[in-house]
């Protein structure tokens, strides 16, 4: 694994999914570039791990990283979040969400009324609650980001994740909202459209045949890694990305590309 490193001095962030995957990978990449942070996941011993490692690692002339274990649809638990980063490190500038809910998976017409209820509440109204709460602090700090790691959902149609895919595009209009309202104060929201990384929550996938043949398919011809989705996420929250916002970067290996191999070539036998 490697990673590029970004200048996040002085910012202070919360990253939400801290304990594992993505929000894990972008967090030890954030505490290396500079930044101080407030770690989140719904496991109390787990996400205290992730702080102890940060402060062991990178706390050498202080704290940098805070511990607070809760569960993202509970809104007390999201405003301690923001308390606890201005209480601790006296601002907030870096909001980071990572995924707290993998996608339902079943026909648009059999889904329960309460997974589309979860599904609305972890991956749109959460992060919107959250970002409400994070934004003035940003604004007093004359400098923030809001990140969000999405899915290539946002950009599909499909028969067996309808709800995610809603609750994707909404999230996508939400930050772009986000990015029209509050760019005035120096306040920007991109999002992050992963593709296929492996992680321990999509190791199934990766084993089994039909991963196999997605990521053949693929221009990179690999699956990818949770850092390098963190790379981007340090780009979003550094100087480095300054004049980007209401993006959404795919990090998916050409995924979107939908790009197909040449019938010609394969014919003459040219095909590299």
């Amino acid at each position: 694994m490697s990673s590029a490193t970004f200048d996040l001095s002085g910012r202070v962030a919360i990253v939400t999914g801290a304990s594992e995957g993505m929000g894990l990978a972008s967090a030890q990449l954030f505490a290396a570039s500079g930044a101080r942070l407030v770690v989140t996941a719904r496991t109390k011993d787990k996400i205290e791990a992730v702080a102890e490692d940060l402060n062991s690692r990178h706390g050498h002339c202080g704290t940098v990283a805070v511990a607070v274990a809760g569960d993202l649809g509970d809104k007390a638990h999201l405003r301690s979040l923001v308390e606890t980063a201005v209480e601790c490190f006296g601002a907030l500038t870096t909001l980071l969400c990572s995924p707290a809910i993998r996608p339902w998976l079943g026909s648009s017409i059999d889904t329960p009324d309460d997974v589309f209820d979860e599904q609305l509440l972890y991956v749109l109204k959460s992060r919107f609650w959250l970002s409400s709460m994070a934004i003035p602090h940003m604004i007093a700090a004359g400098t923030g980001s809001l990140i969000y790691i999405g899915s290539g959902s946002v950009f599909e149609a499909t028969g067996e994740r309808s709800v995610n895919c809603i609750a994707r595009a909404g999230e996508w209009q939400m930050m772009k909202n986000f990015a029209a309202e509050f760019g005035k104060y120096n306040v920007r929201a991109n999002t992050i459209a992963p593709g296929m990384v492996e992680s321990s929550g999509s190791r199934t996938l990766f084993e089994s045949e039909e991963g196999a043949r997605r990521i053949a398919s693929l221009p990179l011809r690999r699956g990818g890694r949770t850092d390098e989705i963190a790379n981007a996420a340090a780009f979003l929250a550094s100087d480095a990305s300054s004049f980007t916002t209401g993006a959404v970067i795919p990090v998916d290996g050409g995924r979107l590309l939908h790009a197909v191999d040449s019938m010609l070539l394969k014919s003459e036998g040219r095909e590299t």
